[in-house]
C-alpha cells in the first residue's frame, strides 16, 4: 500500500472511532475512575503502546473506547466482588490515591519494603464513619501503641491526628527511621548538613569509574531502544 493510500485508510479508520484529545481523555478518565488522572498518565499509556495514538504529533488523539477497555481490564473491584461478594470494603484498596499521595511528606524519607500506606492508618485512627466503620475508636489525645512499628507510619499518622504514639521494633534501623520521622528537627542545620554532604559526594564521584560507566550505559540503552523499540505502534505489535 502506498503512503498516500495508507493515510487515507487511517483517516477512514479514525472516523469510525470516538477520538478525543489528551486533556479530554484525562478529564474523562478521572470521572470514570473517580480519582485524579493527568495528561501525563495518558501520555504514558501512549508511549508504552498500551493504547493507540491517532491524529498527528501536533494533535494526538486517542480512542475513548480503547481507554475504557484498558481501564476495565484493571478493574479489580469488579473482579474481587465476584469472588468475595458485595460486602467487600473497597475503601481499603485506596486505588484513587496517586503514588505521591501514598508516600506523602516524611513517608518517602527512606525506602522500606514492609510499610503500608498512611491512608490505611488514617482510616482506622480518624473520626470518620462509613458503612463498614460504624464506630470511632480513637480520639485526639489518646495513646496509640504499635509494637511492630517498622518505618513508623502509624507513629507519624497518630501524631498528625493529635495522638501520642509509641512504637517498638526489634530492628535498630527501623527505630532510627521512625525517630527521624517523628522527632523535631532544626531545619536550618539540616539543610546545611545536606548541602555539605552533597558537595562532598559530588567531589568524591568526579573521577570515579562508575560515573563514566553509567553515562556509557545510558548511551548504549538509548541506541538499543531506538533500534528495537522505535515507536509505540511497534511496542503494541510486540
Amino acid at each position: 500500500m502506498s503512503f498516500e493510500k495508507q493515510q487515507i485508510f487511517e483517516t477512514f479508520q479514525e472516523k469510525d472511532k470516538k477520538l478525543i484529545k489528551l486533556k479530554q481523555a484525562a478529564i474523562w478518565a478521572s470521572q470514570y475512575l473517580r480519582r485524579k488522572v493527568t495528561i501525563s498518565n495518558i501520555s504514558y499509556l501512549i508511549q508504552y503502546g498500551l493504547i493507540t495514538r491517532y491524529g498527528n504529533d501536533g494533535n494526538p488523539l486517542i480512542s475513548i473506547d480503547e481507554l475504557k477497555k484498558y481501564y476495565d481490564s484493571f478493574n479489580k473491584e469488579k473482579q474481587w466482588k465476584k469472588i468475595l461478594g458485595d460486602d467487600l470494603n473497597w475503601y481499603l484498596s485506596f486505588v484513587k490515591y496517586k503514588e505521591s499521595e501514598r508516600t506523602k511528606h516524611v513517608h518517602r524519607l527512606h525506602p522500606y519494603k514492609g510499610k503500608f500506606i498512611p491512608q490505611l492508618v488514617e482510616y482506622f485512627l480518624d473520626t470518620h464513619t462509613d458503612e463498614f466503620k460504624k464506630e470511632v475508636h480513637f480520639h485526639k489525645g489518646d495513646i496509640v501503641l504499635d509494637p511492630f512499628c517498622g518505618s513508623g507510619t502509624t507513629l507519624v499518622q497518630g501524631n498528625e491526628l493529635g495522638m501520642h504514639a509509641v512504637g517498638i521494633d526489634i530492628s535498630f534501623f527501623n527505630a532510627l527511621i521512625s525517630n527521624a520521622k517523628v522527632e523535631k528537627h532544626n531545619f536550618t542545620k539540616l539543610s546545611k548538613a545536606i548541602h555539605n554532604l552533597t558537595i562532598k559526594l559530588r567531589k568524591f564521584q568526579e573521577n570515579k569509574a562508575n560515573t563514566l560507566l553509567e553515562k556509557h550505559l545510558l548511551y548504549e540503552l538509548t541506541k538499543f531502544n531506538t533500534k528495537y523499540f522505535p515507536s509505540p505502534d511497534f511496542k503494541r505489535k510486540v
